[in-house]
């Protein structure tokens, strides 16, 4: 509610000028210390406004010809009272006619919020550390749009990031303060003076304006689509959740053992970038290192860490003792006369070195080469994607109208409860239009409760003032019933 006006007298008279600024900037009008205003009253036929936008049409013969005419980006002021009631940029200039020598042309006016530097550049914010309160993200980005203190009307909030390096990317400015706003149950808005704030979107709170039977014109009402039965809110779990994955296959790894080294070990990380945790782990033997002609080694493994383990091949001690034996007898046999009995021509040290050899032959022959794999649980630890749903449970099933919202600024359950219960009664009353024609009340804006005689209420959406020369005092609310 606008707290700077009060409502009209019945059958009042508005005193309206419209003023030209030509090169008055927003934080001017704001602070109200332009003064480049250039009074065009006297060449308005049409003008009207609503929360967002207006039209003024002017006529006129050789005034405002050329240099003298309003052009985009320029800003039109609309008084009541010699006190500023909206104000707009000019976004483009329509329905240009000369006729008799008369000249008339169209402004279409806009909210600062509508231009393309709010609504379509995308745009990346900085990194913020875990408990940084959202007021200050959506301050830094009102900073960016260009806006000072004066310009920005919403308060401290004790909501905080819940996220470690939380960042807004490839969104446009109005889309990140939209984000920002929807957990705490209010939505952006640039008031009439041009003033960022936010309004409420909760629809049962007390009422903001009470109206008596004598100001209300008319009253229309209209259904346009099915009402919502459900909202489902995503948002992710501040705290970590242990999830496993099923028994799978880590790593593998070849390993040859031999008399050459009496212990082997292998580390085994259970990933390529040695990050996966995994628990349960266990060896699984593909080929053993023993399976030559002599049994070399023992076989073990053990898990050394969250993301590793280790296998040991260890040699029994006679595999090198039976080699350097072989090798030693080799050479003692070496030694041996080669003399021979009177039975045999065979020399007497040739079977001693035969032995020898066949032994270092068997021991080299036993050398096996080991396929191995670790298995086990991969595990880790995340932020679990949770789901809050809030339902009409008197909706009947083939009337289902589900819709589903994401927002990762929520803090924990209760306040995604919250949200989705406030959601879902905004949403499925929206459907519902109800619109009515009133005693000019300048106090109301988008976002107030309006309490009507009968103790029903209004939330408005939007509004629509007539404001042409010797126009009623007459203000159209649009909104839906709550």
């Amino acid at each position: 509610m606008n707290h700077r006006w009060q409502p009209f007298a019945q059958d009042s008279v508005k005193n309206i000028a419209i003023i030209w600024h030509p090169t008055a900037t927003p934080l001017q009008m704001v602070e109200g210390t332009h003064a480049d205003g250039v009074d065009i009253s006297a060449f308005v036929t049409r003008a009207s406004h609503s929360a967002a936008e207006g039209n003024v049409t002017v006529t006129w013969h050789l005034e405002l010809y050329e240099v003298d005419q309003p052009q985009p980006g320029q800003i039109i002021e609309f008084r009541l009272d010699d006190q500023l009631l909206w104000w707009g940029v000019i976004e483009s200039l329509n329905g240009y006619r000369l006729s008799s020598g008369v000249r008339s042309l169209t402004l279409t006016l806009r909210s600062r919020d509508a231009s393309p530097h709010w609504r379509n550049v995308r745009r990346v914010t900085e990194i913020y550390p875990v408990a940084t309160p959202l007021s200050v993200i959506a301050r830094d980005i009102a900073y960016t749009l260009g806006l000072s203190d004066a310009e920005i009307g919403f308060g401290e909030t004790s909501v905080t990031t819940v996220h470690s390096n939380t960042q807004l990317a490839d969104l446009t400015a109005w889309e990140m303060l939209e984000k920002l706003a929807e957990p705490l149950g209010v939505q952006s808005f640039v008031d009439a003076r041009g003033v960022l704030k936010t309004i409420s979107r909760d629809i049962t709170r007390p009422v903001d304006i009470v109206l008596t039977t004598e100001r209300i014109i008319s009253v229309t009402a209209a259904k346009s689509r099915p009402p919502l039965t459900a909202v489902k809110v995503r948002w992710l779990d501040p705290n970590l959740t242990k999830v496993s994955q099923q028994d799978q296959l880590l790593a593998s790894i070849n390993i040859t053992a031999g008399f050459f080294q009496l212990k082997q070990k292998k580390r085994i990380a259970f990933s390529e970038d040695e990050t996966q945790r995994a628990e349960n782990t266990y060896l699984v033997i593909r080929q053993s290192a023993n399976s030559g002609l002599l049994p070399v080694c023992e076989e073990s493994y053990s898990q050394e860490t969250q993301t590793g383990g280790e296998i040991v091949l260890t040699t029994y001690a006679w595999v090198p003792a039976l080699v350097t034996a072989g090798m030693a007898a080799i050479l003692s046999s070496s030694l041996i006369p080669d003399g021979v009995t009177p039975t045999e021509t065979i020399p007497l040290g040739r079977p001693i070195q035969a032995g020898a050899e066949i032994t270092v032959l068997l021991t080299l022959a036993s050398i096996g080469t080991g396929m191995y794999e670790i298995w086990g649980t991969p595990y880790d630890y995340v932020h679990a994607r949770n789901i809050t749903e809030a339902y009409d449970q008197n909706a009947p099933e083939w009337l289902s109208n589900e819709v589903e919202i994401e927002n990762d600024f929520i803090m924990d359950e209760p306040m995604a409860q919250a949200y989705a219960v406030r959601e879902l009664l905004y949403r499925a009353r929206e459907v519902s239009s109800f619109n009515m024609s009133i005693v000019d009340d300048p106090r109301i804006e988008p976002g107030d409760i309006i309490e009507l005689p009968d103790q029903s209420r209004l939330y408005v959406t939007n509004y629509q003032r007539d404001v042409s020369p010797g126009s009623a005092a007459v203000l159209d609310v649009e909104g839906f019933r709550v």
